[in-house]
């Protein structure tokens, strides 16, 4: 279970996520993925639902929120539910991103935004593509982060319980709460 510290010099609350090799604590960020309606996988009710509550534990922890879209001219804008959520947070940032791995707009945004990028909670859609690539790539340029993803908060055309989840577990540094294991 994550508990919530607080850490003055970043000027929000963190949610502790141990690195299991330092025993450091890192504040987490939220990272919200592709929920856009161009995405079939995205328009499932019971998935924005729970990325709506990941949202809201985030900013009432008072945690950063990055939400990435993809081509927003052709995909549409992230729903306008979710989306007015983090345009009024204060701590809630839009981005863009330019292909399915958007782990380098998100390390990005963090030193832009002075965010920290030891921990991230992602979520979204497509759990087999776009948060798949986006894990690997924040994995491979960032050695020492640790990722949890909230099976309820993913999605992607296949359904929510899907090979996917078996080799998200078997990833060093990669936390996988399975449906309804909150934090």
């Amino acid at each position: 279970m994550n508990r919530v510290t607080r850490v003055p010099e970043l000027g929000f609350s963190a949610a502790v996520a141990p690195n299991p090799e330092t025993s450091l604590v890192m504040p987490s960020v939220l990272v919200v993925i592709d929920m856009q309606p161009g995405y079939p996988a995205s328009q499932d009710a019971v998935t924005q639902w729970f990325v709506k509550q990941e949202i809201l534990r985030q900013s009432e922890r008072n945690l950063p929120v990055l939400l990435v879209e993809f081509d927003a001219h052709e995909m549409g804008e992230t729903f306008e539910s979710i989306r007015c959520l983090v345009e009024s947070y204060e701590h809630g940032h839009i981005i863009d991103k330019r292909s399915s791995n958007g782990s380098a707009e998100i390390l990005s945004a963090c030193r832009r935004l002075q965010l920290p990028s030891e921990a991230f909670r992602i979520c979204g859609v497509n759990s087999d593509a776009c948060v798949l690539e986006t894990v690997q790539g924040l994995l491979s340029a960032h050695s020492t982060c640790l990722i949890t993803l909230p099976q309820d908060a993913c999605n992607c055309l296949t359904g929510k319980s899907n090979s996917i989840w078996q080799y998200f577990q078997s990833l060093a540094r990669v936390t996988v709460e399975l449906h309804v294991q909150m934090h």
